[in-house]
């Protein structure tokens, strides 16, 4: 319920709140399963205000690839850097874990639902892993002079 007040409050609609809310529920999920983890945030100290459903889509393919760090991989170790510049937000979300091989694990509903959430934003997703090489997820949403309202990109 928290992640719904905070995804529709316009009093958060700043890069800085969406950098503060991952930082929260990446330690929350990875230091609750033991796994020493690294957030680095670059420019994201900017006043860039992003709309609610923008903010929304990328805290919720982050939450995807975080959960399934905690779940799936079995690492010990995972980074995570948040990077923003003019142009773009850019995301990596790496684990040292298990991985897996793409060709037979198929699409879960996981990675279906960050591909459908990355498309909607015209950013770009990619996923690499291989077993036992760890996984990275990695995510580069376009801002230049546009903003995302309702999913559609609209003149700033």
């Amino acid at each position: 319920m928290s992640d719904i007040v905070w995804a529709i409050n316009p009093n958060r609609d700043h890069l800085r709140d969406l950098t503060q809310r991952m930082r929260h529920f990446s330690s929350d999920i990875l230091a609750g399963r033991n796994i020493e983890f690294r957030f680095e945030a670059l420019d994201t100290g900017r006043d860039v205000r992003l709309g609610a459903d923008l903010r929304r889509q990328i805290f919720l393919i982050f939450k995807e690839a975080v959960n399934n760090i905690a779940r799936h991989s079995g690492c010990s170790r995972a980074e995570i850097e948040f990077r923003a510049d003019r142009d773009s937000i850019s995301l990596t979300v790496r684990d040292d874990g298990r991985g897996f091989d793409r060709a037979q694990a198929g699409n879960g509903h996981g990675m279906l639902s960050m591909r459908a959430r990355a498309k909607e934003l015209s950013a770009l997703l990619e996923i690499e892993s291989a077993a036992g090489q760890g996984t990275t997820v990695s995510l580069r949403v376009p801002l230049g002079r546009s903003r995302y309202i309702g999913g559609k990109k609209v003149p700033a």
